[in-house]
């Protein structure tokens, strides 16, 4: 599979982006995640397939096109991502650190977009770790497209 778009992000360099908005602590697991640091997936250049674009007049990171694989890199025990969901959004597959591809459906039946958080791996050793997600091309069937909107990455920094 062709990878066009890859999206490096070490997270010990861009610390400055970090947010703390109380607001999304709400949509992540407390349990997992009691301090999350939040990051914006804002490249420092375009990754072809991937834009930056506004939903809900937040900025996000969209992708359209399945096999586009974007890269973030943090240190931490937990990771997760907050999504717009809504009745357009497809399925994405991640893979943690080189480890087998995972599947995870952000389709809603809304059609407003709805920001949602889903935890992606828990219970890791606090080290480096690299994240990759790509959006496939099968969808759900009640979807009607493939996009994915990005809103951050979140992960315990310990």
């Amino acid at each position: 599979m062709r990878i066009l778009g890859v999206f490096l992000f070490l997270v010990m360099c861009f610390t400055a982006l970090a947010q703390t908005d109380q607001d999304l602590s709400t949509l992540v697991d407390g349990k997992d995640f009691p301090n999350p640091v939040f990051i914006s997936p804002d490249p420092p250049k375009p990754i072809k397939g991937w834009e930056m674009t506004s939903v809900s007049e937040e900025k996000v990171l969209k992708g359209e096109y399945p096999g586009e694989i974007i890269k973030f890199r943090f240190k931490g025990t937990a990771i997760g991502i907050l999504v717009y969901s809504d009745n357009n959004s497809g399925i994405i597959e991640y893979s943690l650190d080189g480890q087998p591809w995972f599947e995870l459906d952000v389709f809603s039946n809304q059609q407003d977009a709805t920001l949602k958080g889903f935890t992606l791996d828990k219970d890791l050793k606090n080290r480096k770790h690299t994240l990759q997600i790509r959006i496939v091309e099968k969808r759900n069937p009640e979807s009607s497209g493939t996009s994915i909107a990005l809103r951050s990455f979140y992960f315990n920094k310990e």
